[in-house]
């Protein structure tokens, strides 16, 4: 165990929050880590990451998703019958992806544009592909308005990784694919600050959890209309 690592995010969530996060937090960093086999608990401000991207100033820092949060959400979604790509914007080291893999999905995409952490993310699932031999796993090292949604994409994952300057033209993009071909879509969105513009843009919340004040999560659903397919 690295006593040093979680030390270090223990005093990140301590003085940020307060200590019943820090201790919650940490208990689920150890036990999500061990049965991932990830070293994934670190935080950065991506200030020193080599990010070209104009959007820099626009993305939040980097900090992993609760283990909890994650696991309850993807529970749910599978328990509502998402399938279909996965899509991970501000993949960060790979973690979502990885729990993805663990709850079935075999087509899995990151999103993240710093290259560091792509470098980090494709380590991590080069050594977990063994335990998830029907996974395919596509790191795409670009701005999150840069990627090309497909029509095989259908689940939507955010640990609000940025503002609205940059979720606004993301949704612009998925509202377009969506239009051209018509698909059931589930949006896991953590922390979800930036939530209005998915309910503005037509997204139905089905389901929000909050946990300790500080951990929540909004599940958004997409479901076309009948018309829709009968379009296509």
């Amino acid at each position: 165990m690295n006593l040093k690592k979680y030390g270090k995010y223990f005093f990140f969530i301590l003085k940020h929050w307060n200590l019943r996060l820090a201790c919650f937090t940490i208990r689920q960093e150890i036990k999500g880590e061990r049965k991932y086999g990830l070293d994934t608990s670190y935080t950065n401000n991506l200030q020193s990451l080599k990010v070209t991207s104009d959007n820099k100033e626009h993305a939040y820092i980097y900090q992993p998703a609760n283990y909890y949060m994650l696991e309850r959400a993807f529970k749910f979604i599978c328990e509502a019958g998402a399938a279909g790509s996965l899509v991970d914007y501000g993949a960060g080291m790979g973690r979502i992806m990885i729990v993805a893999a663990a709850y079935g999905f075999t087509d899995i995409k990151g999103v993240e544009f710093a290259p560091e952490l792509c470098k980090i993310a494709q380590e991590n699932l080069n050594k977990v592909q063994r335990k998830y031999p029907d996974a395919r796993f596509q790191i795409y090292c670009c701005d999150a308005t840069e990627y090309s949604i497909t029509e095989k994409d259908c689940v939507f994952t955010f640990f609000n990784p940025f503002d609205e300057r940059v979720m606004l033209p993301v949704i612009r993009k998925l509202l377009a694919s969506l239009k051209i071909h018509p698909r059931r879509t589930f949006v896991i969105y953590l922390n979800p600050t930036e939530s209005e513009i998915f309910k503005s843009a037509g997204f139905e919340e089905i389901e929000y959890y909050r946990k300790m004040n500080y951990l929540d999560y909004s599940i958004f659903l997409w479901e076309p209309d009948e018309g829709d397919y009968d379009a296509e």
